[in-house]
């Protein structure tokens, strides 16, 4: 495989299917020069979902509501990177008061942006058998962890295998995060009802509210720290982004997908 066909092979695979050789072609005159481009214009089509080539309006509403449940598993995950030092910042003076509208937010905004399986037999299975091969593993996974955690804690406390724990506690959370985006990906309108656009305006925008007021107070408290708190501003500003991303999610939706 060459480097240009690889390249393409990232692009979203609605593109691909529809505007591959193209892409290649074009990738291939433009040389190397071109890569960082090509990078920029594969990882802005990442986030834009709504803009797709699609069959239906519901299958654009389908890849909106997938984005809208992987932005909430990042914004989760971020989170509790701002807390990698073991400082919860609910802890901090005034953080519980905003905090909790936080995670309102984000569970108002999951609620919302979920899509759901239809009221037939065949349906609930497929979902629930998705999500049972998906998330297994990281369950039983996890519970074997916390409880090792418990027994052995004299033994984890610190040295090489408190790393090694603390390691594999981390990859433990991307992967469950990642299967969790997986039981919705790709469902198809047969299993599952998009949400109206009403319900994906309301949700990107309760989880772009969320992690615009979340990544500022991971921001304010690592800056405002003796000294500065690099995992709580490196996932602050991440958050920012994040709510950068979904504003452009809530732009998409008005411009490409109507009721």
């Amino acid at each position: 495989m060459t480097t240009h066909r690889g390249l393409v092979r990232l692009y979203p695979a609605a593109f691909r299917d529809r505007w591959g050789p193209g892409l290649e072609d074009d990738a291939r005159a433009a040389g190397w020069k071109g890569w960082p481009s090509l990078l920029a214009g594969i990882a802005d089509m990442w986030l834009h979902p709504a803009i797709w080539p699609a069959d239906s309006r519901a299958q654009r509403r389908e890849r909106v509501a997938t984005l809208g449940v992987t932005a909430t598993m990042v914004a989760v995950l971020l989170a509790r990177a701002a807390t990698a030092r073991g400082v919860p910042l609910v802890a901090v003076p005034g953080g519980a008061l905003v905090l909790w509208p936080c995670t309102a937010l984000l569970l108002l905004g999951l609620g919302l942006v979920a899509p759901l399986p239809r009221l037939s037999r065949p349906a609930v299975t497929a979902v629930l058998g998705r999500a049972v091969r998906r998330l297994a593993g990281p369950v039983v996974v996890g519970a074997a962890m916390v409880a090792a955690a418990h027994r052995y804690a004299a033994v984890l406390a610190g040295g090489f295998r408190h790393q090694l724990m603390l390691t594999g506690y981390w990859g433990l959370l991307v992967v469950g995060a990642v299967q969790a985006c997986r039981v919705v990906a790709g469902l198809g309108v047969k299993v599952v009802v998009a949400p109206r656009v009403w319900r994906l305006r309301l949700g990107i925008a309760s989880l772009t509210a969320a992690s615009a007021l979340t990544g500022s107070v991971a921001l304010a408290v690592g800056l405002a720290r003796p000294q500065a708190d690099r995992p709580a501003i490196a996932a602050g500003g991440a958050l920012v982004l994040l709510a950068w991303a979904l504003a452009a999610t809530l732009r998409d939706l008005r411009e490409t997908v109507a009721d």
